[in-house]
This record gives structure tokens, C-alpha cells and sequence, in this order.
């Protein structure tokens, strides 16, 4: 028993470096152990980040009744260490007798239309092109980050509506979810364009409609497809929240605002490669939070983090600032009580995600 739980640990080690520890890809893995019920051997495991292990704990508690603790080898049936790999990285697909069940989800297809004609196609096209003719207004200074960021990010939705173009269900949801996660991350960019008066208000309501007239109807076209051709399958829920109703992303926002204010000061004149980080970090912490806003627990956890990622780059962008004697500490006080008290928020949401009391978020 010892053995077999050692092995699916190293396993699951090997698995976590083959995918460069990217936590949305290896999500995928932990699902599959979970379903098999071997999970729970990786809950102790040491040397895994936090949010694999608050991964772990969200699949342990929803396979909770698929765990095997006794007789595994009985079980999996093993007969040597060598089968024991294969049974356990052996993905759902591979399976040499598919089950009835994955038989029909199979036969799960959709009917590929011209993308072209959809309005949501069509409604995302328009959105990147007003946002590219906005952009040649912004201060030069901002071409190489925000400017780049928000014609990225709008892209991105019509890209991924284009790509959800398909026969495969899952995949459709998959780029969609994609999709919808830029399209709040455009408006976050939006938003911290309006912040810093790059842009108006009407011209901040005219764009963030159009974003969230693109979000409906993906989510309307999911819901559909969910209760026709998607029964019997897992897939997601596809109604999302309201980002501007999460606490942690206003106050990203205010510290957006705040890392502006003080790197506009004559201390920060000559520091153009550190206002730069500063910057960059602080409105990356914006972004994330806003594209963790999507429909896969796994992608919220890799935005999440990344989100808290940033801004642990920022408290050290700060720590400079410091030492170099650009800015006393009592005034950098209140910017690292803002930036501790999201990252607080992020880390709890991720734990009630875990424990299945937070999974709408």
C-alpha cells in the first residue's frame, strides 16, 4: 500500500514538471486522480504550492466518496510498478473500453455555422476596432502596457469566439469561457484608462456596454447549448459574476490609482525603470482579478494567483522605492495595507472555493 501511494506521489511530481507547474494544467490531472479516487494521497505532500493544495482539498471534497484508502492493490489491480504508472497518468481518452457514458458524449456534437453572421462575433469585432482607434489618443508612454494589454485582451474575445466555432461541445465552453474572461479584463483596462482620464466617461459607458453585451450572449448561447446538446455532460455553469461587485478587484482599482499618483512625483523622474515595474504590477493584479471571472475553477485559481503574484512583485517594486530613499515609509504605509488587505481577499476566496462554499466566484 506504502508503495502504491509513493509511486501515484511520484507520479503526480513528474506530471506537475512535464506541464511547467502551470496550476490550470495540471488542474486537469488532480481531476482525473480525483475521479479515480487516489487524490487523497497528495493531500501531505510536501513541496506543492498553495494553490495546488487548495486544488487538492476542492477535488478531494467533491470526489469525496470516489477516495479508495483500503486494498488499492486489489483495486487498480496492479501486478507491477511499471502497470501502476500507466493506471495511473492513463487519461479518460485512452481508456481501451470506453465507458457507455463517454460513448455518448462523444456522439455530443454541435452544427458549425459561419462565425461571421454571429452576433457575438459581430459584436466583438466592433468592440476591437473602436478600442484600436481609442488607443492612437493614449499618452505615448503607455503604448508599450496599456495600450498593448487592452488591444490584446479585445482581440482575444473575437479570436476565441472564432476558435469556439466547433463540432466538440467541451471546447466550445472552453473558448467561450476564454473569451468571457477577456472580455472583463478589457473592461478592467477600461477602467484604469478612465482612472487616469486617457479616456471619457461616455467613451468608458459606450465600450463597457458593448463588452457586456458580448458576455450576455456567449452566456445566453452556453445555456442553451448546456440544456440541448450538452446533457449528461460536466460541464460548467456558464452565468459568471459581476466583477465590479468583487470587493478585491475596487480595490485593485484604488491601488491602481495610487501607484499612479505617487510615481508621478519629481522622486520618480529618473526612475523610469522602477515606475515601470510598479505600474505594471499594481494594473496586472487589475487584470487577473478580472479575467479569474470566468467559468473553470482552475482558470480562476491561475488568475488568482497570478493576481497575487503581482503583487507580491509590487510590495518588492516598493521595498526599492524605499531603500532608495524616494519615498518615506509612513507614505508607502497606506499602499501596502491596500495591496496586503486584496491579496487577504484573494487567498480567502480561494479557500471558500476549495472548501465549496465560494465556487460562483
Amino acid at each position: 500500500m506504502n508503495n502504491i501511494v509513493e509511486q501515484i506521489q511520484k507520479s503526480y511530481q513528474a506530471e506537475r514538471i512535464r506541464v511547467s507547474y502551470c496550476v490550470f494544467d495540471i488542474g486537469t490531472y488532480l481531476k482525473d486522480l480525483a475521479e479515480k479516487g487516489l487524490i487523497w494521497v497528495l493531500k501531505d505532500q510536501k513541496n506543492i504550492s498553495d494553490p495546488e493544495k487548495i486544488l487538492i482539498e476542492h477535488y478531494l471534497n467533491e470526489y469525496r466518496a470516489n477516495q479508495i484508502y483500503d486494498n488499492l492493490e486489489e483495486f487498480l489491480n496492479i501486478q507491477s510498478p511499471k502497470n501502476l504508472s500507466a493506471a495511473i497518468s492513463r487519461k479518460p481518452s485512452q481508456s481501451t473500453t470506453p465507458s457507455k457514458e463517454k460513448q455518448t458524449k462523444k456522439r455530443q456534437h454541435l452544427e458549425v455555422r459561419d462565425v461571421k453572421q454571429f452576433i457575438g462575433y459581430k459584436k466583438a469585432k466592433e468592440l476591437e476596432k473602436k478600442i484600436i482607434e481609442l488607443c492612437q489618443n493614449f499618452p505615448s508612454y503607455e503604448v508599450d502596457h496599456i495600450v498593448n494589454q487592452i488591444e490584446r485582451s479585445a482581440c482575444s474575445i473575437k479570436d476565441s469566439i472564432e476558435m469556439g466555432e466547433q463540432i466538440y461541445v467541451g471546447e466550445k465552453f472552453n473558448q467561450y469561457s476564454i473569451a468571457i474572461g477577456s472580455a472583463k479584463e478589457t473592461t478592467a483596462w477600461l477602467q484604469m484608462s478612465l482612472g487616469q482620464k486617457y479616456i471619457t466617461q461616455v467613451q468608458f459607458d459606450e465600450l463597457d456596454n458593448l463588452t457586456t453585451q458580448v458576455v450576455r450572449i456567449l452566456t445566453k448561447n452556453l445555456s442553451n447549448i448546456k440544456e440541448k446538446e450538452g446533457k449528461g455532460m460536466d460541464l460548467p455553469n456558464p452565468f459568471t459574476p459581476n466583477v465590479k461587485n468583487f470587493g478585491a478587484y475596487n480595490n485593485a482599482l484604488l491601488l491602481v490609482e495610487k501607484i499612479y499618483e505617487i510615481t508621478r512625483k519629481p522622486e520618480f523622474w529618473k526612475e523610469k525603470n522602477l515606475v515601470k515595474k510598479m505600474r505594471k504590477r499594481a494594473t496586472s493584479s487589475v487584470a487577473n482579478i478580472a479575467e479569474g471571472h470566468q467559468l473553470y475553477i482552475p482558470k480562476k485559481f491561475r488568475f488568482f494567483n497570478d493576481s497575487m503574484k503581482a503583487l507580491d512583485g509590487l510590495d518588492s517594486s516598493l521595498e526599492t522605492s524605499l531603500i532608495k530613499g524616494i519615498v518615506p515609509e509612513k507614505e508607502l504605509k497606506e499602499i501596502d495595507d491596500l495591496r496586503i488587505s486584496i491579496r487577504n481577499v484573494l487567498s480567502t476566496k480561494m479557500a471558500n472555493i476549495s472548501d465549496g462554499k465560494g465556487a460562483s466566484i
